[in-house]
């Protein structure tokens, strides 16, 4: 028997504004069906009850997309079994069951199809490590075969296994593999014939791209350390795709798919560098991708990582440029690293608020210095003992509401009600403006 077998396609999530994954689930049913298998297994989250991590689907806008999901189902012709992953309803997908007359959602049992035995488990994922009850259970359904001995017994699941650390435990798959020829796993989103090492334990590859596992998800990538004057550029064969298991020859093949929408990955290390060096290193590669005369199909996944002497959030500012292109949000994987201006790390978690006020009565000729040398604003160090002593004294930190913005605002305000009795450069007032678009942002 030829068994097609997907997962992980999140139909539901709303990837970026101008994907369509309905439409490529189209394509790649047309292209598993050019390879005839006798039956499609989906193992699970393929019909997401989330548009993003946060956004729950209304329920007119699931049951206005499952119009365009039974008939894609309907004309596959072929018969469609399936599981429940951690991201689906099972309502909905008993809902299919009761109105696609090829589609059949299997719960906890056993199904003889032809010569193969397959076990449909429902996942026991809830999130972080598996409780013992969760093992327990999982122990208990892996244990039964079917009564009449079949050619090919197959384990179709939906849970977290090796690499990660909070696995399913290795010997729960080593027994499982006493009752089955082979385990098939979603979840997992990537390909892995030999999962744990153990020979017929795959996890299959994300049938398409989503919101999640951001980061495992590109054809093409740019890696820019900080010490490298040019970043590195990389293509890959896609992720995505289906696997064809041929119970007949005992093979397990991943059959690549490529999407309508390529992903392209930036990721640039912080480390040493300036919010302004930064943003150039984006714009240098989002100029490059700019040029493609495919810039319309891609996908930019921005990513920042090692530590940040700057405030992060800014470097956002360099993709406004570039609107024509398709960009998500930016994923920021630094590490604060607080620099005084006389060159001193402040240790992360940051200092008490006493501790704070003496460091920066310390920095007090170096700030007077700094200001002179890039914003040609001459302050002296009485006047900066007073803007400090006043914040002091009011309790301001203490008083001023707990969001971000409404503090920073806050703070600037005694600050600049300080500054304006001091001259100050032609271009003071934009900057300041500049500054506090920010913070309001």
């Amino acid at each position: 028997m030829k068994l097609a077998i997907i997962a992980d396609g999140h139909l539901f999530q709303s990837f970026i504004t101008n994907y369509e994954p309905l439409h490529d689930f189209r394509t790649i049913l047309e292209k598993i069906r050019d390879n005839s298998p006798d039956i499609l297994l989906l193992a699970g989250d393929m019909f997401d009850f989330k548009k993003t991590p946060s956004v729950y689907l209304r329920h007119y806008e699931g049951e206005g997309l499952m119009i365009t999901v039974r008939n894609i189902l309907g004309n596959f012709g072929m018969p469609i079994y399936t599981i429940k992953g951690n991201h689906e309803k099972e309502e909905v997908l008993r809902g299919l069951d009761q109105t696609v007359e090829n589609f059949h959602y299997v719960k906890n049992d056993w199904k003889k199809l032809a010569d193969v035995s397959i076990y449909f488990m429902d996942t026991h994922f809830e999130g972080e490590l598996y409780e013992p009850e969760a093992v327990s259970q999982i122990i208990k359904q892996l244990t039964p075969a079917p009564s009449e001995a079949q050619k090919t017994k197959i384990l179709l699941t939906h849970e977290t296994f090796a690499p990660f650390e909070n696995s399913l435990p290795k010997e729960v798959i080593e027994n499982a593999r006493k009752n089955f020829d082979w385990i098939v796993n979603g979840h997992m989103h990537f390909w892995n014939p030999s999962a744990y090492g153990l020979k017929n334990v795959i996890t299959l590859p994300a049938t398409l791209p989503s919101r999640l596992c951001l980061g495992k998800y590109w054809h093409e990538q740019y890696i820019w350390k900080s010490s490298e004057e040019k970043s590195n550029f990389q293509k890959r064969d896609s992720p995505f795709g289906h696997v064809i298991l041929d119970t007949e020859k005992q093979v397990a093949e991943f059959y690549p798919f490529t999407p309508s929408r390529k992903i392209i990955e930036i990721s640039i290390e912080t480390s040493n560098l300036t919010l302004k060096e930064v943003m150039d290193r984006f714009r240098d590669i989002l100029e490059e991708i700019k040029g493609r005369d495919d810039k319309d199909s891609l996908i930019v996944l921005p990513e920042i990582h090692g530590d940040a002497s700057f405030i992060t959030v800014f470097v956002k500012d360099a993709f406004k440029e570039y609107v024509e292109l398709n960009i998500e949000e930016l994923r920021n994987n630094t590490t604060p690293k607080i620099v005084t201006a006389s060159g001193k790390v402040i240790p992360y978690p940051l200092l008490t608020t006493e501790q704070l006020f003496e460091d920066i009565e310390k920095e007090f000729p170096e700030i007077s210095k700094k200001l002179m040398e890039e914003f040609q604003t001459e302050m002296d160090i009485n006047a900066l003992r007073r803007i400090l002593s006043n914040i002091r004294e009011t309790e301001l930190l203490e008083k001023i509401p707990p969001r971000t913005t409404a503090r920073l605002e806050s703070l600037l305000s005694e600050i600049v009600s300080h500054l304006e009795r001091i001259e100050k450069p032609e271009t003071f007032e934009d900057d300041l403006k500049s500054i506090i678009k920010r913070v309001k942002e």
